[in-house]
């Protein structure tokens, strides 16, 4: 049995079908492709999308809201971690959305105006995303500049990583992830280092590092729009999600290849987590440093 992230560009896909032709794989959605569906914005368009997950409905898991799974409690054991995310009534509820969604695309009134509401909601949850990438936007020429002209030549021809180039770059996942912990209303304080690799802000800190190294490696802010930028932060909210389970279904080579290096930063940063705690990577530093950073209410 597999349980595959779902891109939304692989939802009414051949490889999907042939995915769920096989009745112990599960397909895994997270509100971001649900919003992306969404934002279509007519029945028919979403009818079409839903196609393949519709003919297979108990085959399809619905993940809780990303501001949700963000503030689940982070756990030192890994047994749990897929139940945890999925959302149990809106994953029983999926056939009777779908039912409702082709009630629409058949005329009927009610459900059309509901589902223009939804859309609606979507279209404004995906554009308040990119508005949210501004600043990361505008901080991407200053960040580059961390850089050496030899390390950036390193990050953009794909050479071997060397100790210090790694160690800036740990340095700078911690420093995002303690800002992202400082905005998030769920948290009092930071995972200790014994859960902190199963924690979706850790794992989402590395992806969206992934999304910076890409951006410099490419120029740095010279092109990368706050729309550029909002489009490969929901890629690494997909990787995030992939690292969960058993990998993505995407058509988009992009998003793979924050998957696949989202994964193996992950197994590097695990793997030398004793050494980085015991080298000062003080997690009550962490938590000071989150204490001094204003919330961004």
């Amino acid at each position: 049995m597999k349980r595959m992230v779902i891109d939304t560009n692989s939802l009414k896909s051949d490889h999907l079908k042939e995915y769920l032709s096989d009745p112990a794989n599960m397909a895994v959605l997270p509100d971001f492709a649900i919003l992306e569906m969404l934002k279509i914005g007519d029945a028919q368009g979403i009818s079409d999308q839903l196609a393949v997950c519709a003919e297979r409905p108990k085959q399809i898991k619905i993940l809780q809201p990303t501001y949700s799974v963000a503030g689940l409690r982070s756990r030192r054991r890994s047994r749990g971690l897929q139940r945890r995310l999925v959302d149990k009534k809106q994953t029983a509820f999926f056939k009777t959305f779908c039912d409702k969604v082709e009630g629409a695309k058949n005329g009927d009134q009610l459900l059309q105006k509901q589902l223009k509401g939804k859309c609606e909601a979507a279209a404004f949850d995906l554009e308040k995303t990119v508005k949210n990438q501004e600043t990361f936007t505008a901080n991407l020429a200053e960040h580059a500049q961390d850089y050496t002209e030899a390390e950036l030549k390193i990050l953009r021809k794909g050479e071997p990583i060397t100790p210090e180039l790694l160690r800036k770059i740990t340095d700078h996942i911690f420093g995002l992830l303690v800002g992202l912990v400082a905005t998030h209303h769920y948290f009092k304080k930071l995972p200790d280092f014994k859960t902190l690799p199963n924690a979706f802000l850790f794992r989402f800190a590395v992806a969206g590092y992934v999304v910076a190294l890409r951006c410099i490696k490419e120029g740095g802010a010279k092109g990368a729009s706050a729309e550029n930028i909002g489009s490969q932060m929901v890629d690494a909210i997909f990787a995030t999600y992939a690292t969960y389970f058993d990998g993505i279904l995407t058509k988009d080579r992009r998003c793979q290849e924050i998957c696949d290096t989202t994964n193996d930063v992950l197994k590097v940063l695990r793997s030398g987590f004793e050494k980085l705690e015991a080298d000062g990577w003080q997690i009550q530093d962490l938590a000071k440093k989150k204490d001094a950073t204003p919330n961004s209410d």
